[in-house]
């Protein structure tokens, strides 16, 4: 179950990211972002199976811009972050990124034909540089599951920095693990296995 719910919740995630104005609502930049990208699986869903690498470079295209890159980075590395060089960290933001990517977006278009998204009322302060937008993604035979987007507005822009399912937050979860891998492997060791793609395999297995 919590397995799925991190899938939909990445599939949430992916699907909601594409560039807007910046005085866009946060909660508008979800729904829009969200309509754009699906519209896209919907016409080349074909290509893209056929084709994954095509696809994961059309979701890195919309996905990555909307997310804080860095600030997550620092945010799953948390104590290490202070620890690690500026090498380390560039490696660790790149490596994360692309395994986060790759590892998820055969999610969206597993799917994004037997989920529909419910948006519930934004509530924020109008100069707030911090906001939450919640919503439920409706399935077929299936509870609905509950998606929070964590966002702060960066450069003008709402950037992501945290997604929480059913309240459990995917950076945290994140965090704890790659603790756990530093202490036994040393940062250097961790980051060769985000890049080798085994860290998000083995949360993938675990959750």
């Amino acid at each position: 179950m919590i397995r799925n719910g991190v899938r939909l919740g990445l599939w949430a995630a992916l699907c909601w990211s594409f560039s807007v104005l910046a005085v866009t609502p946060p909660d508008q930049v979800v729904k829009q972002a969200t309509d754009k990208l699906s519209s896209e699986i919907r016409k080349r869903s074909v290509e893209f199976k056929a084709k994954p690498k095509v696809f994961y470079a059309v979701v890195e295209d919309l996905v990555v811009p909307k997310f804080d890159q860095r600030y997550i980075a620092q945010l799953v590395m948390g104590r290490n972050w202070r620890n690690a060089s500026e090498a380390q960290r560039k490696r660790f933001t790149e490596a994360f990124k692309n395994q986060l990517i790759r590892t998820y977006a055969d999610a969206l278009l597993e799917y994004n034909d037997q989920i529909r998204a419910e948006w519930l009322p934004l509530r924020m302060e109008p100069s707030a540089t911090d906001a939450t937008v919640k919503s439920k993604l409706v399935r077929k035979d299936a509870p609905p599951v509950v998606i929070g987007f964590s966002l702060r507005l960066k450069d003008e822009d709402w950037k992501i920095y945290d997604i929480t399912v059913e309240n459990i937050s995917l950076i945290s979860s994140f965090r704890g693990q790659a603790n756990s891998e530093i202490s036994e492997s040393g940062i250097d060791g961790f980051i060769t296995k985000l890049e080798a793609g085994q860290f998000l395999k083995k949360t993938k297995k675990q959750s």
